[in-house]
């Protein structure tokens, strides 16, 4: 019992090094070994206690910077604190727990066929988590890939599914090998095969990404270029929302913006709320965000508060939204964020649930109308408002509606010098890949960065830098990715594997 325990804590602790801030990926190959070699032996019901165990460990030093965010912005009490991160927690370990109960399911199966179904539930299962309930797809286990390029670009086909799938059949081979080895009551001898098609399988994606990045790389010098510059102000979070602050705040991105300018940046970037007022009122007044722009002869974007206000029903609406402002100073487009934060943007359960949202200062937040780029001469940008960065199908509807360039504006300072800004970076990686289409991520704190075509990090900020990065990027030219096309259609397809295998399970049971 203690061994069991012990190795299926062991794959859930290895798996959280596969991750930022640890970022070592290569662990992710091996790391859920133990746990399916306790898998290889027990029954459905030992299977659900020795992948919710897993999870568990594995999520909670995933996610423990919730804990940060509601004690020191959320206003909840330390303890209530941690009570809503392990019911986070909790809910994550399930899907490991039925995980774990699918695998007990196909032994007895041909290697071959397991090393097919046994990736095919995770798939589905991480599909699953990123829907249900609003969606978290936080920490999928092919994210941890992200520092080698070449193995990733996959997911201009697959999207990180594809990925996801690969690293768990990997994982799986190894644990029937093991198994074979390491249990001698069994009748059959270590199986190689699964090993040796795996083995192909990681191959396979290693030589499509060296060819996909070569080709990427030929294409371009065909694009058109704009420079363009990532602010990042570093505003505490503590005084962000103050009123006594706000003017200091601008004028840190003033002189950012200045600093730019002066670097020939056509388009400068704020991130998300970094005018912290609501702009399309207050610029009325003052308009010093258009003499900005028209004094540093640049466009900027920018996160802001805004509202609309219906005289007929005497209702407002708040919006987290991004303006864009012209060389002349003019407002040219807006984008509102339509996947809301829960308990962060809005408050479900409002007078039911004991605490208050995370955004401070303003009313709920509305949802917006869905992925519409915001058009200037050239270029065509798809704004990506924090967590919809984590979303795939956001960043790929912008490309579909004819984004040239994924930008996401981000405050990252809720999570403070976590793993958070890390991970979340880390995410950012393949919606570049997968849309084909350089990315670039303005955070208040960090991390901001410039991501290429094939995921590759041009330039990036520490955390808690005041600095503003200045490069040129390419806007994406040419036939649109199959995955920008085409969508989840891997992860549906392991879905419908599962949901298949369960029926024809069910019907020989039965």
């Amino acid at each position: 019992m203690i061994k069991i325990l012990a190795f299926s804590i062991l794959s859930g602790i290895a798996l959280v090094f596969a991750f930022p801030p640890f970022s070592l990926g290569f662990l992710a190959w091996a790391a859920l070994v133990p746990l399916f070699l306790v898998l290889e032996t027990r029954t459905w019901k030992g299977g659900f206690s020795a992948g919710f165990l897993a999870g568990f460990a594995f999520n909670l030093g995933a996610v423990y910077w919730v804990v940060h965010s509601m004690y020191n912005y959320g206003g909840v009490p330390v303890a209530a604190a941690i009570v809503v991160m392990l019911v986070l927690v909790l809910y994550m370990a399930l899907y490991w727990g039925v995980f774990g109960v699918l695998y007990t399911f196909t032994r007895g199966l041909p290697g071959v066929v397991r090393l097919l179904l046994i990736p095919a539930f995770w798939v589905a299962l991480e599909y699953a988590r990123a829907h249900i309930l609003t969606g978290f797809p936080w920490v999928l286990v092919g994210y941890t890939q992200a520092p080698y390029p070449a193995l990733i670009q996959v997911a201009d086909t697959t999207g990180v599914w594809g990925v996801s799938f690969a690293v768990v059949a990997f994982n799986a081979s190894l644990a029937f090998l093991a198994a074979g080895m390491l249990f001698k009551d069994r009748d059959e001898k270590a199986p190689v095969l699964p090993v040796v098609v795996a083995s192909a399988l990681v191959v396979s994606m290693a030589a499509y990404g060296a060819v996909r990045m070569k080709m990427v790389d030929g294409e371009l010098p065909q694009w058109r270029t704009l420079r363009v510059a990532l602010a990042q102000g570093s505003i505490d979070q503590g005084v962000k929302w103050d009123g006594r602050y706000q003017q200091e705040t601008i004028n840190i991105y003033r002189k950012l913006t200045e600093d730019a300018s002066n670097r020939q940046a056509r388009l400068v970037i704020w991130p998300e709320t970094a005018i912290p007022y609501y702009y399309d009122a207050e610029e009325i007044k003052d308009g010093q965000i258009g003499a900005l722009a028209r004094s540093a002869s640049t466009y900027i974007l920018t996160g802001s508060p805004s509202y609309n206000y219906n005289p007929q029903s005497n209702k407002v609406t708040y919006f987290n939204s991004a303006f864009l402002i012209d060389p002349k100073g003019e407002t040219i487009g807006r984008y509102d964020k339509y996947h809301l934060v829960p308990f962060g943007e809005y408050l479900p359960l409002r007078g039911i649930l004991p605490f208050e949202k995370l955004t401070a200062g303003i009313g709920d937040f509305t949802e917006g109308q869905g992925p519409v780029p915001i058009t200037f001469g050239e270029a065509s940008i798809g704004t990506l408002v924090c967590f919809e960065s984590i979303f795939p199908e956001i960043a790929r509807g912008h490309v579909k509606n004819g984004a040239t360039l994924l930008a996401t504006i981000t405050n990252d300072a809720w999570f403070g010098r976590t793993s958070a800004p890390s991970q979340h970076f880390q995410m950012a990686i393949f919606r570049a890949v997968e849309n084909k289409s350089f990315l670039v991520r303005s955070a208040n704190t960090g991390v901001s960065g410039i991501i290429d075509p094939v995921g590759r990090v041009r330039n990036a900020t520490g955390l808690y830098e005041r600095t503003a990065i200045v490069d040129d990027v390419g806007l994406r030219q040419g036939p649109l990715t199959f995955y920008t096309i085409y969508g989840d259609v891997f992860a549906w397809g392991c879905s419908i594997i599962s949901a298949a295998f369960l029926a024809l399970r069910k019907r020989r049971v039965g």
